[in-house]
């Protein structure tokens, strides 16, 4: 299309393929390729998941697993905690590493999140073994390494982790 040609009385709006002039296939141009097998290759490819996404969906996993597991709440808390908060179990995202916590109250007024993580290694996700666990401690590492377990699992079942 010449955008310098002055448009006459002749002039056919209905003579240009707007398409053609866009360069985009118009209707009267055949499809080289087929569509259905086009969106058949597209499923083949893995998802891309957005970590912060699978942050969130790992915590809401891990808070119903630890729901489920309430029962055994006075086994994990330690004699130095006050108060343990079930409900603030929390994921968060630093690098490559997701993390799930509790917050806890000390004796003291003081607040910790003690925490388990995984670590983000080719798409897959594994657990990072926690060193030197105090033994009153391990009750509440292994609660929150089991429900971090059940996420993790929940996930890789549903491929989000893919």
């Amino acid at each position: 299309m010449d955008f310098e040609q002055t448009i006459t009385q002749d002039f056919d709006a209905d003579d240009i393929d707007i398409f053609a002039e866009l360069g985009a296939l118009s209707e009267s141009q055949p499809v080289t390729s087929d569509p259905l097998q086009n969106i058949l290759l597209e499923e083949d490819e893995p998802v891309k998941v957005d970590p912060h996404v699978v942050a969130e969906l790992l915590q809401v996993l891990a808070q119903h697993s630890i729901r489920q597991n309430s029962d055994s709440r006075a086994n994990v808390i330690p004699e130095s905690a006050q108060h343990v908060d079930l409900n603030s179990a929390r994921v968060t995202l630093i690098d490559d590493e997701y993390r799930l916590s509790l917050l806890v109250e000390l004796q003291d007024n003081q607040h910790i999140r003690p925490c388990v993580r995984a670590h983000r290694n080719s798409g897959e996700l594994d657990l990072v073994a926690e060193q030197n666990i105090p033994s009153v401690w391990k009750p509440l590492y292994e609660l929150l390494e089991n429900a971090f377990k059940q996420a993790i699992q929940s996930l890789k079942t549903r491929t989000y982790l893919s």
